[in-house]
């Protein structure tokens, strides 16, 4: 895949991502749905601070949230690079030993990176979650319903983002790294539930109370 999925229109993304091409796929996929989900929470920010009292009080939160939603934005491309890679490790040629020898060892690595990436992308998900999570706590009471959808997106998003983990762990052969691997796969999954629960139960909570819906 050429160009940056960020010039796409909505529609050709759709399409795109709908075809028989491989990118983007998932991984992709899944961080554009994080960007868009943390953008939610951004908007529910800017409102809230439009109608408070001091609306400098939010500032330090959109920042982080404007930090973040680029970020996952960062990461929607780097999956679709990643992925290139290993595509071209695997087309390498097998003919000699040298060329054998030079292809199990890109292949490694790009194993190893395409492992790594959705790694490093759901870790940012997760601190767009905290950021949510205290958007939560201090945005407009009309407007929460916004940040417990965006929320919604970012979970989601590390649950997508995770599976790329699932497959390409299978193709990285250094154990010790394997391992560590596993072990942040499952930090990740399991700090992403309980933040995301934390926020669901302020937003319902307070729609239950309201007696509202948006």
């Amino acid at each position: 895949m050429t160009g940056s999925i960020w010039t796409m229109g909505l529609a050709q993304f759709r399409d795109r991502t709908a075809s028989a091409d491989p990118t983007p796929g998932g991984g992709s996929a899944a961080m554009v749905g994080a960007a868009i989900g943390m953008g939610l929470v951004l908007m529910a920010l800017r409102v809230s601070a439009g109608k408070a009292e001091d609306a400098t009080a939010l500032s330090p939160l959109i920042e982080a949230g404007d930090r973040l939603m680029d970020e996952l934005s960062r990461h929607a491309e780097a999956d679709i690079v990643v992925f290139d890679a290993y595509m071209a490790a695997l087309k390498l040629p097998r003919g000699s030993e040298e060329e054998r020898s030079a292809r199990k060892a890109a292949m490694a690595d790009a194993a190893m990176a395409a492992t790594e990436v959705p790694l490093n992308a759901a870790q940012s998900v997760l601190e767009a979650l905290d950021v949510a999570r205290q958007a939560a706590a201090v945005a407009d009471r009309s407007i929460l319903s916004d940040v417990g959808a965006g929320a919604a997106m970012l979970n989601g998003a590390v649950t997508a983002v995770l599976y790329n983990v699932d497959i390409n762990l299978k193709s990285v052969k250094d154990a010790t790294a394997a391992a560590d691997f596993a072990k942040s796969r499952k930090h990740l999954a399991d700090a992403a539930e309980t933040r995301h629960r934390s926020i669901v139960e302020l937003v319902e909570d307070w729609l239950a109370r309201s007696g509202r819906t948006r």
